[in-house]
């Protein structure tokens, strides 16, 4: 199976269910129009529905063992195969920096209701801040910021979490 029929797949099984999620990562540059090839599927879930999540995708995959990495303090990290295809799913996501540690407040209102349940570009553009190695994906956000309007509203909310200093920084050009 492709990664787009898998995906399908999973977005049909969760959204029977009632589960709320969102779709990040590199599928969502990839429906931004961003010169990106989605190699997984990032799925960050409300907390309250993490367990119910990880049973069902259990159901339709493997699970995979996964390496205790530092950097984040994630509740609940699960790594799956399905029909081929790695999916990340991810609930209470936080990732630990040298000012603290960034809680992602996952917010419904902020997934895209019309179509698959992609995130809101403005989410990810803050956390691959924190991610080392996302530089080249920042700035790719940074560019679509230049053409289209940002979320001002929700680019605030997540300035007023514990970020880093140069993160703040990075984003006040885009609510000045």
């Amino acid at each position: 199976m492709s990664i787009e029929q898998v995906l399908e797949k999973v977005v049909a099984c969760l959204q029977q269910e009632r589960i709320q999620f969102g779709i990040g990562g590199s599928l969502l540059l990839h429906h931004h129009g961003l010169p990106v090839t989605p190699l997984d599927i990032d799925l960050v879930v409300a907390l309250a529905d993490a367990e119910r999540t990880v049973l069902l995708l259990s159901e339709m995959g493997t699970v995979l063992e996964q390496d205790e990495m530092s950097l984040y303090a994630t509740e609940v990290f699960k790594e799956f195969m399905i029909e081929g295809i790695d999916l990340d799913l991810m609930s209470g996501l936080q990732v630990h920096h040298d000012e603290g540690v960034f809680v992602y407040p996952f917010d419904e209102q902020s997934i895209d209701s019309t179509g698959l349940p992609f995130m809101a570009l403005v989410d990810w553009y803050v956390i691959y801040q924190l991610i080392p190695g996302r530089d080249q994906k920042v700035t790719m956000i940074e560019d679509v910021f230049t053409k289209q309007e940002v979320d001002h509203e929700r680019l605030e909310q997540l300035r007023q979490l514990v970020l880093p200093k140069a993160v703040r920084n990075r984003i006040d050009q885009w609510l000045n």
